[in-house]
């Protein structure tokens, strides 16, 4: 097999994540000065997915826009040190990056958490021939994190993935959820993309939320209509749940060994499913790869523990 080629569509910022021990009482806080153990890593709805697919030795084709202060410029630091290619990551000026701040001080495995949205655009409002390309010049194209922008509803990410199914290509969307008020169907502001996607990544509260069910079971019913053949809907600790060929597979989570934090997980899973489907895996070993993927993130800081191509295989 060839090297794999995967296009990657989406956003990324900063997390800066905490690890330790700090006093839960509101007044001890406020005069406790403590050290802890802090991780800056390249994240985003993007982030993590490029990098673990890079860590699994894919030429990874990103397209994205990044702020113009410091921040911006550790993101390309971390990219190009992944072997990742930067020329389509646009830079706009006088922007402040997003910034994601886990306070893992209380016994939380990833909350209470604050973050900064960026004021730069999270990818091209209008694709240049030359990025459309780059991402069809691959073997899949995937979109992450379309909830969060409606700035960018405009029919480009649609267009995009239309092209990559007329091209033969894999298509794959997570588009997480909304940042601001949008009530539930989000099937409505998703269904343009829907029918040029071959899978869709949601978790339960975003099974919820696309399906406008008030259960998951409810969910289950609706998400085989709405015209993706493929849907994987991750569970968390509950492992997941797979629709293919007009069916629902149940696959078990995995025990990690130990749980440091849950940051990443889920963009694991979806790096895990994708490339074992882009291996001609049959959908319930792809879910066996990406529970796989997931619980050993959970082992490590925010992603960074994902297994190497020799371990997932």
């Amino acid at each position: 097999m060839g090297r794999m080629r995967v296009g990657a569509l989406g956003a990324l910022n900063i997390d800066i994540i905490l690890h330790g021990t700090a006093p839960s009482n509101p007044e001890e806080l406020r005069s406790w000065i403590g050290s802890s153990q802090i991780t800056f890593l390249t994240a985003g709805a993007v982030g993590y997915f490029s990098l673990n697919f890079a860590k699994l030795g894919c030429d990874v084709h990103l397209v994205s826009v990044i702020a113009d202060d410091p921040f911006g410029r550790s993101i390309v630091s971390s990219l190009k040190k992944a072997k990742i290619r930067t020329e389509h990551i646009l830079i706009e000026p006088n922007t402040e990056s997003g910034i994601g701040i886990y306070l893992l001080l209380f016994e939380s495995p990833k909350r209470p958490m604050t973050y900064r949205l960026p004021t730069h655009h999270a990818w091209p409002p209008h694709l240049a021939l030359a990025a459309t390309k780059y991402l069809l010049d691959t073997d899949l194209v995937h979109c992450g994190g379309y909830l969060h922008f409606p700035d960018l509803w405009n029919g480009e990410v649609a267009n995009l993935l239309a092209k990559a199914k007329r091209r033969g290509l894999v298509t794959s969307l997570d588009p997480q959820f909304p940042l601001s008020p949008l009530d539930p169907p989000w099937l409505r502001v998703l269904k343009p993309l829907l029918s040029h996607t071959d899978i869709l990544f949601i978790d339960e509260s975003e099974a919820l939320g696309v399906s406008g069910a008030g259960t998951l079971e409810g969910a289950m019913k609706i998400l085989p209509k709405i015209g993706v053949s493929r849907i994987a809907v991750k569970l968390g600790e509950k492992g997941c749940l797979v629709f293919d060929e007009e069916r629902w597979i149940h696959q078990p989570a995995i025990k990690p060994a130990i749980f440091v934090d849950s940051i990443g997980a889920g963009d694991s899973f979806d790096v895990g499913f994708l490339y074992g489907i882009l291996r001609g895996y049959k959908p319930q070993k792809a879910a066996e790869l990406a529970t796989y993927a997931a619980s050993k993130t959970i082992e490590g800081v925010g992603a960074t523990n994902f297994p190497r191509r020799e371990e997932l295989i």
